[in-house]
């Protein structure tokens, strides 16, 4: 498949996704291995399976391929617009407005940008991946398909699946060798400490020339999502699980300065409802997408992991940039947010010796110079939780209402949100945003006693 950029008029980019070759990509292109799908699952890919799969890479290469803006005075001011010509199988399906305007509307949501797309007849022969025979159709066994990043909270939360009962097929989306290998070892060690044969299907899908032009990735989740919601339609199964840890799912920005998408939305409620929706029609299969970590927050997620999985916690990455560093053995930066809430949650779990400060490049505990560049992050992560602490109080009764003042973007995550075990949303997310800000206490930087209010955080 050919993907090109022509045409600026009106400040629209044009990205050419014509579907000429027998191939994902080119040159200058992306890749994604749907052949290792079939191979993995057993089975031919329908042609929606197919169709949504070169999207997928579609939106990839548009999102990594344009710069944004550089000025970034207001939440609209790193808009792009982004027109995308894609070939399909099928042009009266991606056609329907149920599918075409939920489209646009997900892709919106997830990255700010305006998306217009033009789906045209594809001309190009079947793929591999489709007429592909097996002589015997023998999909892994799984009763949910699991989003597996290979992380700290995929761990976790791949942990609790197993122990409810369940059996998780786990979809591990890598950009590079370095990932896969990463997300297979901590499968392998997860699979030696409780007995299990986890199986994990590993898909590519990472550019082919190197550099992107834009490094915020915000259609990430949309490629997540889809692909895992692929895996389970060709299994037959209806359940995806993602797990992510609430504070991290609901996203809430750190600073003033951050508006819309600026702040991720990949695993926000309204995206995982918006995917549901959308993938379930696309494929023709019912779908549901759950995050089964909601109203935990990271800290809590590590808290119960048994003692046998501690040796997969230290082979867990967390850092943003882990696998694109090559400059030294300390693969995490230290700095970014995702490197500090898992120091935060180990630190108040109690598992501070599985998570040494020689992994990190930069050590934010014990630093002496609290105004340094290098803890501007870790400032304003607790910022966000001394306002949380203040919208809350004492005050259960009102804590809500003080809540949603100070973060409006709760009000229509909680729309998003069905009952959970009898629990109003709106009461489990206050609860789990209020155990938050008090966990920030166990974190060993004399930055806390600068923000928080210890007396409160102990109660």
């Amino acid at each position: 498949m050919s993907l090109s950029a022509n045409d600026q008029n009106m400040s629209w980019r044009r990205w050419s996704f014509n579907a000429g070759e027998d191939r994902l990509g080119s040159a200058r292109g992306v890749t994604v291995n749907e052949m290792r799908v079939a191979e993995y699952l057993g089975r031919p890919l329908s042609g929606s399976t197919m169709d949504l799969i070169e999207l997928v890479a579609a939106i990839h290469l548009s999102d990594r391929g344009e710069s944004r803006p550089r000025a970034r005075k207001s939440g609209d001011s790193w808009s792009r617009r982004l027109h995308l010509i894609m070939g399909v199988r099928d042009l009266r399906r991606w056609s329907d407005p149920g599918i075409y305007d939920r489209l646009l509307q997900l892709l919106r949501w997830l990255t700010d940008d305006e998306w217009l797309i033009e789906f045209v007849p594809r001309v190009a022969p079947e793929r591999g991946a489709e007429c592909v025979q097996f002589l015997f159709e023998t999909p892994p066994a799984g009763d949910v398909v699991a989003l597996f990043s290979g992380g700290l909270d995929s761990l976790a939360g791949l942990a609790a699946d197993i122990s409810r009962g369940t059996t998780p097929l786990a979809v591990s989306v890598k950009s590079n060798n370095r990932l896969g290998k990463s997300q297979q070892d901590v499968l392998s060690c997860l699979n030696l400490a409780l007995g299990t044969s986890i199986v994990r299907v590993p898909v590519e899908l990472h550019l082919r020339s190197g550099h992107a032009a834009e490094a915020s990735q915000r259609a990430r989740g949309f490629g997540f999502l889809a692909l895992a919601s692929v895996v389970a339609a060709v299994s037959g199964l209806e359940r995806v699980h993602v797990y992510e840890n609430g504070v991290g799912a609901i996203n809430l920005p750190y600073t003033a300065a951050q508006t819309g998408a600026q702040v991720t939305r990949a695993m926000r409620p309204e995206t995982l409802a918006s995917a549901t929706a959308l993938f379930s029609r696309v494929l023709d299969h019912p779908l549901s997408i759950v995050n089964t970590s909601q109203y935990l927050t990271k800290a809590e997620m590590c808290a119960v992991l048994p003692t046998s999985l501690h040796p997969a916690v230290v082979l867990t990455e967390s850092c943003d940039t882990a696998f694109a560093h090559r400059g030294s053995d300390a693969h995490s930066c230290g700095r970014c947010t995702s490197c500090l809430l898992r120091r935060q949650a180990l630190a108040f779990a109690g598992l501070s010796q599985l998570d040494p400060a020689s992994t990190y490049r930069f050590d934010a505990v014990t630093t002496s110079d609290l105004e340094s560049d290098a803890l501007y992050e870790l400032r304003a992560m607790l910022s966000q939780a001394a306002r949380l602490e203040r919208a809350l109080g004492n005050d259960t009764t009102t804590a809500w209402t003080r809540l949603v003042r100070e973060f409006p973007d709760l009000i229509q995550a909680v729309q998003a949100l069905s009952p959970s075990a009898g629990l109003r949303p709106q009461l489990a997310l206050t609860g789990m945003l209020q155990r938050y800000a008090r966990e920030w206490a166990a974190f060993p930087s004399p930055l806390v006693a600068h923000y928080l209010d210890h007396r409160q955080a102990a109660a």
